[in-house]
């Protein structure tokens, strides 16, 4: 299998259309190939490594994503076209939810010994262009740019997305059949266009916040209705958010007992004990995604926020968002005189007054 790396630039154009540039294909005979490929091979250990990384497997073996992986390692004619889908793909996905230039970069490599896809935005503060009289030798002094930063990565296993797409697993196997590995250093929850999107893509949940997670979303669901007069399910989440900002082993039935002060479970013609509701919990988290276990660890993370406050009075002002929104240009800022305008689209956040 030839190693083989391509960028693809996007920016926005004056209409504020998406804009992708095309890069040449790089190869081993291209001088400083070995000096890029070290680094990307690196990033790929380090993407594999990180805590913050989550496992993910295919939804359909039909999608465009798993036929791309399964054909681009068989010939650069291959991963001419696949490289080109993936970059569009990327571009349907993104849409114009972004506010930087940034880099997509395919890379086909080697990783203990298995072929591997790995996919890359980086933004980065160096002003390259990425058509065919761009060089290896200009990429290798935008990557150690201290305003380099791989932003979301992922790393796609060829053998297992042939196994899954010609339907050779084993059955009740997916928490072993791994197919991809994601990082999104903007969301550790991993953004939904990155996920749902582009690589059409469900969470392995093996490991503590994704456990965390779709445990507390089935139980609010399912447990809403026995709320005691006046909360509501905010409550719950709450009460979930703050039980499991430690890591525990713990169950469905576990959790429900932690939050059972919130619960009227002998509501006329609602009669119901801790056992039972927890049981249809698990049974609609595993029919939401069947890698759920009853059993489990969880620690439910806090992604990463940017806050503004009053430069003179912290009372006066507060604002606070995940940092993921303003990267998926849900949340812009403008400016206009002594005015600093911010700017939410309320279709994709939708907002309400508290309290």
């Amino acid at each position: 299998m030839e190693k083989l790396l391509r960028l693809f630039h996007f920016s926005r154009s004056e209409t504020n259309d998406v804009v992708v540039e095309s890069g040449t294909i790089f190869s081993q005979s291209d001088l400083d190939f070995d000096t890029i490929v070290a680094d990307f091979e690196l990033r790929i250990q380090n993407c594999v490594d990180d805590k913050n990384a989550k496992n993910f497997r295919f939804k359909r073996f039909s999608s465009q994503i798993v036929t791309n992986v399964s054909e681009i390692f068989k010939s650069k004619k291959e991963f001419d076209v696949h490289s080109e889908q993936i970059a569009e793909k990327f571009k349907d996905s993104i849409s114009k939810r972004f506010i930087n230039d940034f880099y997509l970069v395919v890379f086909s490599t080697k990783y203990q010994s298995r072929d591997v896809l790995f996919i890359v935005k980086m933004e980065t503060g160096t002003a390259i262009q990425v058509d065919d009289e761009n060089t290896l030798k200009t990429l290798e002094s935008v990557l150690p740019d201290k305003k380099s930063r791989l932003q979301k990565a992922v790393v796609i296993y060829r053998d297992k997305t042939i196994q899954f797409k010609e339907g050779k697993e084993t059955p009740n196997s997916e928490r072993e059949n791994i197919h991809s590995r994601v990082l999104d250093r903007s969301d550790e929850n991993i953004s939904g266009y990155f996920l749902k999107k582009f690589l059409e893509s469900d969470n392995v949940i093996d490991d503590p916040d994704s456990a965390a997670r779709i445990a507390i979303q089935s139980i609010k669901d399912v447990a809403s209705p026995y709320l005691k007069a006046g909360l509501k399910q905010e409550a719950i989440v709450d009460k979930l958010h703050s039980y499991l900002s430690e890591e525990r082993q713990t169950s469905f039935e576990d959790l429900i007992n932690a939050s059972k002060d919130l619960f009227d479970f002998d509501k006329p013609g609602r009669e119901i004990d801790s056992e039972k509701i927890s049981e249809e919990a698990y049974n609609l988290a595993k029919k939401r995604n069947n890698t759920v276990l009853k059993t489990f660890i969880a620690k439910l993370n806090r992604p990463p926020k940017e806050v503004y406050i009053s430069r003179d009075d912290v009372q006066k002002l507060k604002i606070s968002y995940l940092q993921s929104m303003e990267e998926q240009g849900y949340i812009t800022w403008d400016e206009d005189g002594d005015y600093k305008i911010l700017r939410i689209d309320t279709n994709e956040v939708p907002i309400v007054k508290k309290g």
